[in-house]
């Protein structure tokens, strides 16, 4: 429908700005020469107005003949000369003709200054007319451009994303693996020495990875399922760490509507944990509340010296994935005492 209305804007504006410019030329017309019958004006309105009519659509059939064998690729200049050349050889024998036909009844003020002045602008107009076709090519091209560039750069913007949705599909699986192994380990302490607990741990983690396996297809969750998430995953921590290991939730219900990426919780506090020295006396304590429109993870400041296959990929690209998801961007502040992340709800 809009192109629709478009295409017929562009059909019947010529015609429109002749009208316009004929009504405008017979009131000027009739206010300098008001001794005339106002039926000669508007006979004089009317004869106008179908020569322009006529003279445009010349043009218009002359530019269709002449973008078969000459467009505009192969150089403006040369065909906008070559169709003025053509239109002004077609209508001056009927310019001519129309002359001697109504040179009996020219009114006095009509001498060879006025006719040379006349033929000066009928020239000029016919020169706007053909000019008006490569202005339409050129605006036409300058418009397929923009869409062009328009649909390239939706093109990359997609391919990127599909880019960092693969890349956080592999760190995601990468954590899991990971994961895994830790706990395995943690759990073959705990079925010799505590079988009670070792019971506890291994419920917990079943429904770590019952999440994760009902989720695997999903990018965006509800941040109160990734929180219920990772409850489990907090005990899992608490039993293998102990008091080393200190994490308090405090999210509002109206946080807890919003979404946030899978697994973002467990891959923030496992970075806290990989980081940090976990003891006893001197825990590493994680604080998640929500404050306005993100979720905070903040961690107190205590560094191992030598920290385990740390690339610092997986905030990176948790960063770059948010920009597909958000317009705020995630917050990061790295102080001397605490570090922190601020996640975008959405």
């Amino acid at each position: 429908m809009y192109r629709r209305i478009n295409y017929l804007q562009y059909r019947f504006t010529p015609y429109v700005l002749i009208v316009l410019f004929t009504a405008t030329m017979s009131v000027g017309r009739y206010y300098m020469l008001a001794q005339f019958h106002w039926q000669l004006h508007l006979l004089g309105f009317v004869t106008q107005t179908l020569a322009m009519i006529g003279i445009w659509n010349l043009v218009k059939l002359i530019s269709r003949l002449l973008d078969r064998f000459m467009p505009f690729e192969n150089g403006p200049v040369v065909r906008i000369l070559f169709q003025q050349s053509i239109t002004l050889i077609i209508l001056s024998p009927v310019m001519i003709v129309g002359f001697l036909l109504v040179k009996p009844y020219m009114p006095w003020f009509v001498t060879k200054q006025f006719m040379a002045i006349g033929v000066i602008l009928f020239v000029v107009l016919v020169a706007l007319f053909n000019f008006s076709f490569y202005a339409a090519y050129f605006f036409k091209n300058w418009q397929d451009s923009i869409v062009d560039k328009a649909e390239l750069e939706i093109q990359a913007a997609q391919l990127e994303k599909e880019k960092m949705d693969l890349q956080y599909h592999q760190l995601r699986n990468q954590v899991n693996p990971h994961y895994l192994f830790n706990t395995l380990t943690s759990l073959d302490g705990l079925i010799h020495t505590n079988p009670e607990l070792a019971s506890e741990f291994v419920r917990h983690m079943s429904k770590v990875y019952r999440y994760v396996l009902q989720h695997k297809e999903s990018e965006v969750v509800n941040l109160d399922e990734e929180l219920s998430f990772i409850q489990h995953y907090i005990q899992l921590l608490h039993i293998r760490y102990a008091d080393g290991l200190k994490i308090t939730t405090t999210v509002s219900d109206e946080a807890k509507d919003k979404g946030i990426v899978m697994v973002t919780l467990q891959m923030l506090i496992d970075n806290a944990v990989k980081h940090n020295i976990l003891q006893q006396d001197e825990p590493l304590r994680i604080e998640i509340f929500d404050d306005a429109e993100f979720l905070v993870v903040r961690n107190n400041k205590q560094l191992r010296k030598q920290i385990e296959t740390s690339n610092g990929q997986g905030i990176q690209q948790l960063k770059q994935l948010y920009t597909f998801l958000t317009q705020k961007q995630i917050v990061i502040e790295d102080k001397d005492d605490t570090y922190t992340i601020k996640i975008p709800l959405l």
